[in-house]
């Protein structure tokens, strides 16, 4: 596929390609939008790094080109949610990641940043140590982990950040896994404590997959004295069913239990079965929906607009993050390399905005 590089994408472009180390930001968290306590409307869009890479140009609803994140702006969303791994990845490293998050923060969007402390994925299957940081024992370990995170809150100065991802199981495996609490808990009360010196300001958010999991994780954490401030929930159909009240009554026994901020963190939802590049996708076939809703534009957008109100009707101020809206398949119809996420995006095959898009808006 020939790659449109023509008018807005030549500016996305250049400025990739000029800025090739940015800048630490330094100060106080930046608030563009007033008070962060407000209910969070999220997407993660941290895929970006590539597709603005290959000058690819969103566009809205009538097909004319748009700058991705005022667009997303202008749909209700107030802030971007950006995975940030360990060492040189170019994609998820943090010099890439931070291009984003200057032309995000430039629109007056809140930034969420995303710690996986791995040099790839970190979900329930895949918490590896990062191969630069030391094993030989807990204690090296600590000081690279405290190291790094140092140096990730000085680079972006996060509205809010994550401090690991989905770590149900734990995290930096094998050494800190769920299983080794003494291992597990200091580390995290060591990452939360580098937080609160470097600007206790900064909410911090504890992340984890299984909604089912969550009175057991968090009453964990509170009993091993992990300070924090906000609960992160994934929920996708495929994995974690089709209860909805179940979830939403989770989240209000955990914001009683704790009085903490709950969220749902990760959500996404096909608006087809279809595909538009040879990249596997995650969800493909009828077994992975939810059977209220089809995979359709209209099926997508009531999926996503029912769990934007439900949380909005909380009696907390709650959130919700879309994950990776603007994945689209940015490498060609025939890239095995591509996007495995192009049917879940918010835009369509030809980056067309979807009506997904209308259930951010309040």
């Amino acid at each position: 596929m020939q790659k449109i590089v023509t008018g807005l994408g030549i500016v996305f472009v250049f400025m990739f390609a000029a800025c090739k180390k940015q800048a630490p930001i330094s100060g106080h968290p930046y608030k563009p939008n007033g008070n962060i306590d407000s209910f969070i409307s999220a997407m993660d869009v941290s895929s970006l790094s590539m597709v603005l890479r290959q000058g690819e140009i969103f566009k809205d609803e009538k097909g004319n080109p748009v700058t991705i994140f005022p667009f997303l702006k202008s749909k209700g969303i107030n802030s971007l949610r950006f995975r940030v791994w360990v060492g040189n990845d170019p994609n998820y490293q943090s010099d890439s990641i931070l291009k984003l998050v200057n032309l995000a923060r430039k629109e007056g969007l809140l930034i969420w940043i995303d710690l996986h402390y791995s040099n790839t994925w970190a979900d329930p299957g895949n918490q590896q140590i990062p191969k630069e940081w030391d094993q030989s024992n807990l204690k090296n370990l600590g000081a690279d982990l405290k190291s790094y995170t140092e140096r990730m809150l000085q680079t972006f100065n996060p509205d809010m950040i994550q401090l690991g991802n989905e770590i149900d199981g734990g995290f930096l495996w094998p050494k800190a896994r769920i299983s080794d609490t003494s291992a597990f808990y200091s580390l995290l009360r060591l990452v939360s404590k580098t937080t609160r010196d470097f600007n206790a300001q900064i909410p911090i958010m504890y992340h984890i997959s299984n909604y089912q999991k969550a009175d057991y994780f968090y009453n964990e954490l509170d009993a091993h004295g992990v300070d924090y401030d906000m609960i992160g929930l994934s929920y996708y159909p495929k994995w974690h069913g089709y209860n909805t009240d179940s979830l939403f009554q989770t989240m209000d026994r955990l914001h009683a239990n704790h009085g903490k901020r709950v969220i749902i963190a990760e959500n996404s939802y096909p608006f087809t079965l279809s595909w538009a590049d040879w990249t596997d996708n995650v969800m493909g076939w009828e077994g992975d929906l939810h059977p209220n809703y089809p995979a359709s534009t209209n099926g997508q957008y009531e999926q996503v607009h029912h769990l934007i109100k439900g949380c909005r009707n909380r009696s907390f101020a709650s959130g919700y993050a879309y994950w990776e809206g603007t994945w689209v398949a940015f490498d060609g119809p025939e890239s095995k390399e591509g996007s495995l996420w192009e049917n879940q995006a918010c835009f369509d095959f030809a980056f067309k905005a979807l009506p997904v898009l209308e259930a951010f808006k309040p």
